[in-house]
């Protein structure tokens, strides 16, 4: 800090911005993120072969394995960081030690309801031998030929990939992180929505609406078990997930049982990805790396800020969101609709693309908490705008940071005014510098999630 200012610098896509706070407007709380050791683990290598000859809850995959003649991979895609190329190697080891043959094993992308991956995009997720080598598929969500496989307990339709559902052995290879779903990403996720039809993958997101439970940081919640009963009924038995620092380097790695070892990699990941904020803020500046390539995967961001923002304020996100709005353009029509009108279109049968419906009512149930501004060079004004958003590009950071500023100091000369202050303390201010991985646990509020 010099001179009354804070100086602070946020990811953006490949490089950084920077922006001042002026102390006599406003009060830092803090600038929070991953708390991840540079660099991660030494030998990633060793550590997924030491999870392997350990797995939590389950025997050893070799024995697993053994006897079985169609095993199907899952790995997650493009727009997550996990090294799947440290990882495959280790776990087709396992495999040629089982006696499974190469020909009787099928690598599927877990696109879920994403575009499909590129052949380049394969190759770097992969790794060039198991991408030239292996059989493998892209899932598409829409395919014509998914298995129905009942429903859950709960009666949600299990709509499957048909090389998932045909396979003898199903295995997962993730990360965890929080996610405002299923609490954590990672275990039972890698197949709901992985490799599922779209109607899967709307009914257990649509669960945000009933029950409070489900939240950012809260695994044990009714969307993260009933996606664990449609990996236990399309057959997932085995996983690898990593927990990754920010830059995606490996910290530590979990295997075995998709759900005692995802909770294993949970309590792991907890260490690396809570932050103690002390107080909730009036503004929020929070980063969408590194989950950026579109607004879609951006909106996780918004998951995290809404933790760490008062009631009636003001967001700021930065997003390149370098492919626009996402696979689902439904989204950012829907943003700016009520959450009653949202859940009225979708049970008359009035929204095309009910995924993207459910994930505008998680944004919406931000936005009707927060006022939002958003920076970026991905989308239009008008763009921004339609949802309900201010625009600024990137080159307007400081005046957009200025500009929330304004709207905090409003909204409590405006409380002040009306007797509901003991006067007019300077807005506070929380910077989240990798929002999409990061989990504030507010010291005066907590999250329900950590101890």
């Amino acid at each position: 800090m010099a001179d009354g200012f804070a100086q602070v610098s946020l990811p953006y896509g490949q490089g950084h911005l920077d922006f001042r706070l002026d102390t006599a407007r406003c009060r830092l709380v803090g600038v929070y993120g991953v708390v991840a050791p540079e660099g991660g683990l030494s030998d990633t290598g060793t550590a997924v072969a030491e999870a392997l000859a350990a797995p939590v809850g389950s025997p050893r995959l070799r024995d697993v394995a053994r006897g079985c003649r169609n095993v199907v991979i899952i790995s997650d895609d493009a727009t997550r960081l996990t090294p799947v190329s440290l990882i495959l190697p280790r776990v087709v080891e396992e495999l040629d030690i089982a006696g499974v043959a190469r020909h009787n094993l099928t690598v599927v992308m877990a696109n879920g309801t994403h575009r499909p991956m590129t052949p380049e995009e394969i190759k770097a997720k992969l790794g060039e031998e198991y991408a030239s080598s292996l059989r493998v598929e892209n899932h598409d969500y829409k395919a014509s030929d998914l298995v129905d496989m009942g429903t859950t307990p709960s009666g949600v339709p299990v709509m499957i990939n048909r090389t998932v559902a045909d396979a003898d052995l199903v295995i997962g290879i993730g990360a965890i992180i929080p996610h405002r779903y299923c609490g954590w990403s990672g275990g039972a996720k890698i197949v709901q929505p992985g490799v599922c039809g779209e109607e899967t993958t709307v009914a257990t997101h649509l669960m945000i609406t009933k029950d409070p439970g489900v939240r950012l940081g809260n695994v044990e919640n009714v969307v993260r078990h009933e996606m664990e009963a449609v990996a236990e009924r399309a057959g997932l038995r085995f996983i690898v997930n990593a927990v990754l620092s920010a830059k995606g380097d490996v910290v530590s790695v979990v295997a075995g049982d998709p759900v005692k070892a995802h909770r294993a990699g949970v309590a792991a990941a907890r260490q690396v990805c809570a932050a103690r904020v002390p107080e909730q803020a009036d503004v929020v500046l929070a980063s969408s790396f590194p989950a950026d390539i579109n607004f879609w995967q951006a909106g996780k961001a918004f998951y995290t800020a809404d933790l760490a923002v008062k009631d009636g304020g003001v967001i700021v996100l930065l997003t390149p969101a370098v492919e626009g709005i996402g696979e689902h353009p439904e989204f950012g029509d829907l943003i700016p609709k009520s959450r009653e009108e949202i859940l009225r279109a979708l049970d008359a049968g009035l929204v095309a693309d009910r995924m993207g419906a459910a994930a505008a009512l998680a944004v919406r149930l931000v936005a009707d908490r927060a006022r939002v501004i958003v920076v970026t060079d991905g989308l239009t004004e008008n763009e921004v705008r339609n949802m309900g958003f201010e625009h600024f590009g990137s080159g307007q950071l400081q005046a957009a940071v200025d500009r929330a500023i304004e709207i905090a100091a409003a909204e409590a000369a405006g409380g002040a005014s009306r007797g509901e202050g003991p006067g007019l303390p300077l807005p506070t201010v929380t910077v989240l510098r990798e929002a999409p991985d990061t989990l504030p646990v507010i010291e005066n509020v907590g999250c329900g999630c950590c101890g």
